[in-house]
């Protein structure tokens, strides 16, 4: 069973300081509190594709991700590659940003995530799982927001 969540905000910053913070791809953890710590892994690129990073979303739930999809100031696709204390059997999120207007730009993501839980419990958290995904990827963008306003307000 696959949970695929979307969202969306409109940012008052243009599309390149969205993006400059997006693009911190190993430094998550300074602007998003869905994070408790992030870092770089591997000795690739700190972004485009090919980049990995690690984030500790609560002590001892890892996953290890990498951009597997790239183009400057628009897209992203991150993949988690492996996870550690969480039942991830995959996950990609795909990140958007476009200008919407001269000085604002629409950031959206969907997430699409597999569980390696069994079927009969995958049903009984399937309204669960939606909200609690809805809800990460929605604070990621408001948190966006708030680091922008940080940087540039």
């Amino acid at each position: 069973m696959t949970f695929t969540v979307e969202a969306s905000r409109t940012v008052p910053y243009t599309v390149e300081q969205a993006w400059s913070v997006l693009d911190g791809f190993s430094d998550v953890a300074e602007w998003s509190n869905s994070i408790h710590r992030s870092w770089q892994e591997g000795d690739g690129p700190t972004t485009g594709i090919g980049a990995e990073r690690g984030c500790e979303l609560l002590p001892g739930r890892i996953v290890h991700e990498r951009i597997v999809d790239y183009e400057q100031a628009s897209h992203m696709r991150v993949e988690v590659s492996r996870s550690e204390g969480l039942p991830i059997a995959s996950m990609i999120t795909d990140y958007h940003v476009e200008a919407d207007g001269p000085n604002a730009t629409r950031v959206s993501g969907q997430a699409s995530l597999e569980l390696s839980l069994p079927p009969v419990l995958l049903k009984a958290l399937q309204a669960r799982l939606d909200a609690k995904l809805s809800e990460r990827i929605e604070q990621a963008f408001a948190d966006l927001e708030h680091e922008l306003n940080r940087r540039f307000g």
